[in-house]
């Protein structure tokens, strides 16, 4: 893995793991499938909360299915247990080197996956911008992207694995209705690795992200994005200037191939778009997402097609 600089290389090793909770303490480690040759997206999501109840989650999604596929599970686990062995019910995922490399693994009804995550760059920590991560979504958390190498099995019909997977680690409190509107955006190419996270909430607007190129890493500094809706307020494409703070900008053209509706808390949705992209002409994979008010995202989708731009 190349030298990156100081701000970013000394994240501890201990953050890879489980960590000690407050009791509105939420832990998350979420790996996202994005396979356009198969029409295939989806994401394998475990999370645990303070006292120990644990949830597994792989769905499923995309042109390859009639219906989203959607497995899960739920059970107490016990507080001894670590991300080195994190195991419950169809799950395991078990880390073997701190954000380097990843056992992943899921025995369903209709899903069996096993692989491993190889990291393409270091840890991205928003604790390592100078504002920080916004308190309320959590004391900290890092993005990184890789490389999955296994076996994705889906009723019975096999889907070799080498491919581009996202994953996004975070712990500590999060108050989902708190965000008016965000924007979660990942893109890899083979040379280009580029994430921001564009918070709305209070009145402000806060932005985290990087750029990783020619094995550099630096904090995003600003975004500019255009945006085309489907009648369903659904983002087809998002195409994005991002520039960091060295100065050095790239251009992301996003365009969906799956899509899904992710309903996880009373108060917003959050629409999933999974991507083709390409970054200064170079083809690679990315996600998508955008969190709305409910309440908006109703009174707004009948007039996105008027008025959006």
């Amino acid at each position: 893995m190349p030298e990156i600089t100081k701000e970013f290389a000394a994240f501890p090793v201990e953050h890879a793991y489980r960590h000690k909770l407050a009791d509105d303490g939420r832990e998350s480690a979420t790996h996202q499938f994005v396979l356009p040759q198969y029409g295939i997206a989806g994401f394998y999501y475990p999370t645990v909360r303070a006292n120990g109840h644990a949830k597994g989650r792989l769905h499923l999604f995309g042109p390859a299915f009639e219906a989203p596929i959607e497995e899960e599970v739920e059970l107490m686990v016990p507080p001894d247990m670590d991300f080195d062995d994190w195991r419950f019910g169809p799950l395991l995922m078990a880390v073997r080197e701190p954000f380097k490399t990843i056992d992943l693994g899921w025995v369903g009804d209709r899903i069996q996956f096993e692989g491993q995550w190889k990291a393409i760059h270091p840890p991205y920590a928003f604790s390592s911008h100078p504002k920080g991560n916004p308190p309320y979504y959590g004391d900290d958390r890092t993005e990184q992207h890789g490389i999955i190498q296994g076996n994705l099995r889906v009723d019975g019909r096999d889907y070799p694995l080498n491919d581009f997977m996202i994953r996004d680690h975070s712990w500590g409190p999060r108050v989902w209705g708190l965000n008016q509107h965000y924007k979660w955006i990942h893109a890899t190419t083979p040379s280009v690795s580029v994430h921001f996270f564009e918070m709305m909430s209070f009145g402000k607007v806060e932005t985290r992200g990087y750029l990783y190129k020619d094995g550099v890493m630096r904090h995003v500094a600003s975004v500019d994005y255009d945006i085309d809706f489907d009648a369903d307020m659904m983002h087809d494409r998002l195409r994005v200037t991002v520039t960091d703070t060295d100065g050095r900008s790239v251009f992301v053209d996003c365009k969906a191939f799956a899509k899904y509706q992710l309903d996880l808390d009373p108060v917003v949705l959050l629409n999933e778009s999974v991507v083709i992209v390409t970054i200064d002409g170079e083809e690679g994979t990315g996600w998508c997402e955008f969190c709305w008010n409910r309440d908006y995202l109703k009174f707004a989708t009948p007039y996105v097609q008027r008025f959006a731009w």
